[in-house]
């Protein structure tokens, strides 16, 4: 199957996966900065991915909010603000513990321990960018087993705009093992409350999670050793 363009070119699925994956790698790792302004022309050299295949993935990364198109300008990686972390965490706090407490009973902890990585393992940028990628599966998956197919829908999308946060607080500057291994922990956590079927500990393990994260982040600023993110 080829997917039309607007200008008559084509991309095969195979060929805007790998664009997808390329792009969102530099996105998630900060190689292109929050803020940055980029065209679909320069992606595509600096890459070397076919225009037709870097429209499609620009499309798909616009609709998970990591880009934001710029009228006869291109486009512009989502900046990262002081705002932009506030808003993101309330949310997760709000619906991410009650829906891991809806997972309760319907799903799998041995499956969870599976997709579980310890991020102090992680020790290239390949490497860190795949524990990102695993990070995401983890929470995806306690979203899915909550049965609610709209919440799990937002919480993919929180998932998505996550990813370089998690890539940002657990490897950017400033980042250490102490925290790597305290993430860790927290996971160990929250899948030993599953396994109790304990739903009470599961939301408190869940928002203990969410707490240290956005603790993370918010160091990474108000220290300065985060130079990429726009305060």
């Amino acid at each position: 199957m080829m997917i039309s363009t607007p200008d008559g070119q084509s991309s095969s699925p195979r060929q805007s996966d790998h664009a997808l994956a390329c792009i969102k790698n530099e996105i998630v790792s900060c190689r292109l900065a929050p803020g940055a302004h980029f065209s679909e022309a320069e992606l595509s050299n600096r890459y070397g991915l076919a225009r037709a295949a870097t429209r499609a993935a620009l499309t798909r990364l616009t609709d998970v909010g990591l880009v934001q198109p710029v009228p006869r300008h291109g486009f512009i990686v989502t900046p990262i603000t002081v705002a932009s972390l506030r808003e993101l965490f309330e949310l997760r706090l709000m619906i991410e513990p009650q829906a891991a407490a809806l997972a309760v009973g319907r799903l799998d902890p041995a499956h969870l321990r599976a997709i579980n990585a310890a991020p102090q393992n992680a020790k290239s940028k390949t490497e860190q960018l795949a524990f990102v990628d695993s990070n995401r599966a983890f929470h995806t998956e306690i979203a899915r087993s909550s049965g609610n197919r709209r919440l799990f829908a937002l919480l993919e999308t929180l998932a998505d705009e996550m990813q370089r946060l998690v890539h940002l607080g657990l490897f950017g500057p400033g980042g250490s093992v102490h925290e790597q291994r305290e993430a860790d922990a927290q996971h160990e956590a929250l899948i030993a409350a599953f396994e109790a079927g304990d739903a009470q500990a599961v939301q408190q393990a869940s928002r203990l999670h969410i707490e240290h994260s956005r603790a993370l982040a918010m160091d990474r600023i108000v220290k300065g050793l985060a130079p990429l993110v726009l305060a």
